[in-house]
């Protein structure tokens, strides 16, 4: 509702940290890279979840239950971490985690933790975070085998690429408005993108029954889709004139 009077709005003069309810059976320690998960639950870092931070802490909630205890996470400043092969010549390069303490410059099944703002020694990085609320990173993988998007991982293009069989890319379920995967079918097998069981894919503005895949079936065939934050996914594709090449599950 636009506003009719003046208000108070609070302002967040500490940005460095932030709290988050920690999920149940998770024990976070301090200075581990920190994810929130599908239930909006902090957790290590699996790179399935939305990356938010190091924590500053460590949080214990091995015998808990979801949100009985809180952790705060560092959500941006410089810290020093090590990165194997990491040179001078790297400064300004993307650095991607793919669990709580593992760094590296592979964007492959990894989630995007911040750049190298310098580098102390031969292996040896500063850090400097760059949580995902989501961000469009743009990265590429390949899949030959089915696997579930993960949430974290806005902006990536997927693609089937050495499939000797059928993939199905299974889309997150809860995904923020704006949140983008492309996906490209690089082997001449089928590469389906599933949405949630409730979740639904527009096809040239034309909603698709409820959890039902698209498949793009020839090497060079796309698709990109957009969240429109309720569950369902809009589809917008070059298929090189062949509007046929995407079929829907029956």
């Amino acid at each position: 509702m636009a506003l009719s009077a003046n208000q108070d709005v609070d302002r967040f003069v500490d940005q460095d940290l932030r709290s988050y309810s920690v999920g149940g059976g998770v024990h976070v320690y301090r200075g581990a890279f920190v994810e929130v998960n599908a239930s909006g639950f902090a957790v290590p870092l699996t790179a399935s979840g939305v990356f938010v931070g190091l924590a500053y802490e460590e949080a214990d909630n091995s015998s808990g239950q979801d949100g009985d205890v809180n952790v705060r996470v560092f959500t941006q400043g410089d810290f020093s971490v090590a990165l194997v092969g990491a040179t001078e010549a790297d400064i300004g390069r993307a650095v991607y985690a793919s669990d709580d303490n593992t760094v590296a410059f592979s964007a492959q099944l990894t989630a995007r933790v911040g750049y190298v703002a310098a580098v102390e020694s031969a292996g040896r990085i500063v850090l400097r975070l760059a949580p995902q609320f989501p961000v469009n990173d743009s990265r590429l993988e390949h899949h030959a085998t089915s696997f579930s998007v993960p949430l974290g991982q806005s902006g990536t293009t997927y693609t089937n690429l050495a499939a000797s069989g059928v993939v199905t890319a299974t889309l997150p379920g809860s995904a923020p408005a704006g949140t983008t995967f492309g996906f490209v079918c690089m082997a001449d097998q089928p590469l389906q993108v599933a949405p949630a069981v409730t979740g639904s894919i527009y096809i040239k503005g034309a909603r698709q029954a409820a959890g039902k895949y698209a498949s793009i079936g020839d090497i060079g065939d796309f698709i990109h889709l957009v969240a429109d934050g309720t569950g369902d996914w809009v589809a917008i594709s070059s298929i090189g004139g062949a509007d046929i090449d995407i079929t829907i599950e029956p």
